[in-house]
């Protein structure tokens, strides 16, 4: 890690991140906005898959998967530029190590979703229960983004634990 601390110190994104007034403040009020798009709508598509709010139609929930991809990438652009402006701070804190390996685990869970339940979905009827299977990830999913958001909270405060 020392090698990319030291590869990343020093370059213009680094200086333009630690240098500007209002780089760090605004990149903090689109990550918020990103992570309320990214699991704002993922709590409404994850809850209906999980079986609750029946009343919704289970495929009308995933037009909000654009949205859930906008949030997303927001914050991939936003956290980048965090590490980029202060590598050696987040490369030593275990609270940034176990948000990114739940990134991971929530990116591992939206495949098998995307193998096994949206190739079925339109098969459902669009107010019955789910399957089991679709519930399991639902709440895998709701989880792991639950975690993300606390332990990216949290990394101010974890430190190198």
């Amino acid at each position: 890690m020392e090698g990319f601390v030291q590869a990343i110190e020093g370059t213009a994104i680094n200086q333009w991140v630690l240098g500007s007034q209002w780089a760090w403040p605004i990149m903090e009020i689109l990550h918020f906005m990103g992570l309320s798009l990214l699991l704002g709508s993922l709590l409404v598509i994850d809850l209906r898959m999980a079986g609750f709010f029946r009343k919704i139609d289970v495929g009308a929930t995933h037009k909000m998967l654009p949205w859930v991809f906008v949030g997303f990438g927001i914050n991939m652009v936003t956290g980048i530029l965090f590490v980029m402006g202060d590598p050696a701070r987040y490369t030593a804190n275990i609270g940034f190590w176990w948000k990114m390996g739940l990134v991971i685990v929530a990116g591992l869970n939206a495949l098998w979703f995307w193998w096994k339940i949206n190739p079925v979905m339109k098969t459902w009827e669009p107010h019955a229960d789910t399957p089991a299977l679709a519930k399991v990830i639902a709440w895998v999913s709701l989880g792991s983004w639950f975690g993300v958001l606390l332990l990216g909270r949290l990394i101010p405060y974890i430190g190198t634990g």
